[in-house]
């Protein structure tokens, strides 16, 4: 513990005491790894600080996706989210823009050009991507918050009664508080006692509706494929197109890797019903099986259907269907 930032913040009257710079005392104990144990009770020691004051800043790193900590045997793990500078190249090319444009044309299908930039307001990004990071958690959570969806009628959840952890369930009490600030629940209220009860209700919204329905797959997704780029790429977001025989058809996400094409969908309810529409747009474009990922929040494993020619995954399967078809042949340039 013996540490100069420590030593130095110390000295420093209590109300001084910042949460960056606890983040940097975190980091200064942890050594530059990415992970440890830390003794709380000796470390608010060392401060000067209140056990309570501690958990604030721990809660606040927390709900800002800088840390993730949890409970164990020995003391809190503390997890250290901020990655150090990548080495990868990936890097948006219009190279690759023109490339896909000119895919799309050669194959019949009509587009006007997409922005590739997500405008998106940055706390959606991160409320969507702490969904997806944590989907396994919070998936009976969010079943509840979306079967409310027509109705928009106020509903409690237990965590008690949902045999949750306690310290799982300061993950799904942050994940709610997460959908209120963006304006997903027009009310939410946490009550410890007696049966730790999260009450909400869905905000009637057109944003919070298309995010819960779905909206937050989608972000999570596109932020997940640009995580794990390392290739010059460029990417079509909700684009429109007309498809041959002037068929109107919305693209989730379509990524071109050098002049490799892959397709994106996502879906967080039933998707076997878009199977069909989907092969058949596949074959329009010449793409393989592995090219095509339909990801969802139901299906149970990664399954290549051979009589559509897709793959469908998902969220926790989704980077190694991803990787995978990265590593594919790229696709046949003639029509289908």
């Amino acid at each position: 513990m013996e540490h100069i930032s420590i030593t130095i913040l110390h000295k420093l009257h209590e109300n001084s005491f910042s949460v960056l710079g606890f983040l940097f005392i975190l980091r200064d104990i942890l050594g530059g790894s990415t992970e440890g144990v830390i003794d709380l009770k000796l470390l608010a020691s060392e401060l000067g600080v209140t056990m309570t004051k501690l958990y604030s800043f721990i809660g606040i790193l927390e709900d800002s996706f800088i840390i993730r900590t949890y409970a164990t045997p020995e003391g809190r793990h503390i997890e250290l989210l901020i990655a150090p500078d990548s080495p990868k190249k990936a890097y948006f090319s219009h190279e690759c823009l023109d490339f896909l444009s000119g895919y799309l044309t050669q194959h019949g299908i009509g587009t006007s050009q997409a922005p590739h930039n997500d405008t998106a307001n940055p706390d959606v990004i991160r409320t969507a991507c702490y969904m997806g990071e944590h989907f396994p958690l919070i998936r009976n959570f969010y079943s509840a918050v979306k079967s409310t969806l027509n109705d928009y009628r106020k509903f409690d959840y237990s965590l008690t009664e949902a045999n949750i952890r306690p310290e799982d369930g300061g993950r799904i009490v942050s994940f709610a508080r997460g959908l209120k600030n963006i304006g997903c629940l027009s009310s939410y209220e946490y009550k410890k006692s007696p049966h730790r009860t999260i009450t909400a209700q869905v905000a009637h919204s057109p944003e919070a509706h298309r995010f819960i329905s779905g909206g937050w797959l989608e972000h999570y997704i596109h932020s997940k494929t640009l995580e794990l780029l390392s290739e010059p790429y460029a990417f079509m977001r909700n684009i429109n197109v007309t498809l041959p025989e002037n068929e109107q058809f919305e693209f989730d996400l379509l990524v071109c890797i050098r002049e490799k094409i892959i397709w994106i969908e996502s879906k967080t309810g039933k998707y076997a019903p878009y199977l069909q529409k989907y092969s058949r747009i596949a074959k329009l474009l010449g793409l393989s099986a592995a090219d095509v990922l339909l990801v969802t929040a139901e299906t149970p494993a990664v399954d290549t259907v051979p009589e559509y020619g897709i793959t469908c995954c998902n969220i926790e399967e989704f980077p190694e269907a991803f990787m995978n078809a990265c590593r594919t042949p790229e696709a046949p340039q003639s029509t289908q």
